[in-house]
């Protein structure tokens, strides 16, 4: 099966989505335990549904495949570069100012948060392309009904 380069840009995009989101997943991480804990929140959702209205314009197979590389990409390397950079973090926050150490249930609670922007991302996905797809029922229906006007009301029933 030929597949050409249009089909397969929503691979690309998702790549680089979950490659930004993967570096900012740190950043969000910190500004949680440390700046606010609301804006980093807020961000994580943000880029979430922003990564996912970008990679929905595909039909709905690749829109929710790009989705899921995306979270994948992003959740699973973020991860790994929290943790490789976590102490090196700590570290420059305590020589400048304070570091606020999360308990295991603050963890658990910014987890439970990010798990669920990453949600938000999959119903936007469903969103998007569910009404596209009522979109263009409607628009089908509204022609095949027009055609049937135009039939019914034609010259052919002389």
């Amino acid at each position: 099966m030929e597949h050409t380069e249009n089909e397969q840009n929503y691979i690309k995009h998702s790549l680089i989505c979950g490659f930004v989101g993967a570096a900012a997943m740190p950043f969000i991480y910190e500004c949680y335990a440390n700046v606010m804990r609301e804006f980093a929140i807020a961000l994580a959702l943000f880029g979430c549904v922003f990564a996912s209205y970008i990679l929905t314009k595909y039909r709905f197979a690749q829109s929710l495949c790009a989705v899921m590389f995306f979270t994948v990409i992003s959740g699973g390397l973020g991860l790994f570069i929290e943790i490789m950079l976590h102490s090196h973090i700590v570290s420059f926050l305590e020589k400048h100012s304070k570091y606020f150490h999360l308990s295991y249930k603050e963890i658990s609670v910014f987890v439970f948060r990010i798990i669920m922007c990453y949600i938000a991302a999959f119903v936007v996905c469903f969103v998007r392309c569910g009404l596209r797809k009522a979109l263009l029922i409607m628009r089908g229906n509204a022609e095949k009904s027009k055609s049937f006007i135009d039939n019914a009301f034609g010259d052919d029933d002389e």
